[in-house]
């Protein structure tokens, strides 16, 4: 079948990817953290950003919030977590599916809330999506593509509007990625890639996170 870009279908390394998700699943210790989201989760080396926690690599490259949400009960639930970590939407915006914010953020909506039906004492923390590059990933770019700074930074603020439940906390990565002038840092990603980051980004990313996690384990450890 040839490939057509104005419809989603997912790709082998995809299918590749959610299998060794599920067979890591079998072998889960319960009680450790589960990071869900796209290719900047699954290229971010987990164990050493977020040591001495348990931390499970759930991300799926090229992953949408709705294939995330096909795959939560697999990629979340069977690793019965005490927190999971969640960042998406960017793929979203793609030439695939073209999704509005709101699509995006009803479909996290949806993944916190299978997660907390299933697994009541969990804890979420739902990221916004990193920044992109818009000359190079975005519409500024030329490319057949919604993305946009401001697109994925309405992402959040629709999650605040639409999840509201007390185990839930919300975190703005965006300010890693710009200094104090408001330029962007480009030199946080991949040489001549708009989306994904380099060593230097995944150093900004954690800074914001880690703390809000470590914030959101502590009340966790408390109830």
């Amino acid at each position: 079948m040839e490939y057509n870009p104005r419809y989603y279908q997912m790709r082998e390394f995809q299918l590749e990817r959610m299998l060794a998700i599920v067979r890591a699943n079998q072998n889960a210790k319960p009680g450790g953290v589960v990071f869900f989201g796209d290719s900047l989760t699954e290229f971010c080396d987990v164990e050493r950003w977020y040591p001495g926690i348990g931390a499970y690599n759930c991300g799926i490259g090229g992953g949408t919030s709705q294939e995330l949400l096909w795959m939560v009960d697999e990629g979340v639930v069977k690793y019965r977590p005490r927190a999971v970590v969640i960042m998406a939407g960017t793929n979203d915006m793609g030439n695939t599916l073209m999704g509005s914010p709101k699509d995006i953020a009803f479909n996290i909506r949806e993944i916190v809330e299978m997660i907390l039906g299933c697994l009541p004492a969990c804890r979420v923390l739902v990221c916004s999506p990193t920044p992109c590059i818009e000359r190079l990933e975005g519409r500024a770019s030329g490319k057949d593509v919604l993305r946009s700074n401001d697109l994925l930074g309405r992402v959040l603020p629709q999650c605040r509007d639409m999840i509201r439940d007390e185990r839930v906390a919300f975190v703005d990565v965006t300010p890693a990625f710009f200094d104090e002038d408001g330029r962007q840092r480009e030199e946080l990603y991949r040489e001549g890639d708009g989306l994904h980051i380099n060593d230097d980004g995944y150093r900004a990313l954690t800074g914001i996170v880690r703390p809000a996690l470590t914030e959101l384990l502590t009340k966790t450890d408390m109830d």
